[in-house]
């Protein structure tokens, strides 16, 4: 069972090579948020408030964005999922994230990990500075 959580905002975009196909990029909002707290940040309202914050305040100048942006709630296991994870004996060794929330920087979004040491033993390529 996770220990933690991840909240992500997912924005929305079309995919210009695949006509009419769309697909969400996500970004970390608060990462290995302990599970006391998930009643807490289920709630709509509190979602709601992440993404009026997440909306105000992320830049988008992407032409495909289509407009449609959201909070999602991430448990431990399928965030710092690997190639591994996935792929078994296949992807033996690749520890690299098999989806990305961005694991790997601090971006614009996030506003707190809830423990950088856990995310450091996850994400072998891990920087830890804010990519902007």
């Amino acid at each position: 069972m996770s220990k933690t959580f991840n909240v992500c905002y997912l924005r929305e975009y079309m995919d210009p090579e695949m006509h009419g196909e769309y697909f969400y990029a996500y970004e970390t909002v608060y990462r290995n948020v302990p599970m006391k707290y998930k009643k807490k940040f289920s709630t709509q309202s509190m979602k709601m408030k992440i993404l009026k914050w997440t909306d105000w305040n992320y830049k988008e100048n992407a032409e495909n964005f289509q407009n449609s942006t959201r909070i999602e709630l991430i448990d431990e296991k399928q965030y710092y999922q690997t190639y591994e994870d996935v792929f078994g004996e296949t992807a033996a060794e690749d520890k690299n994230m098999f989806n990305d929330y961005v694991q790997q920087y601090h971006r614009q979004s996030l506003r707190k990990d809830f423990n950088e040491k856990l995310t450091r033993s996850k994400v072998p390529s891990y920087a830890g500075e804010r990519c902007h």
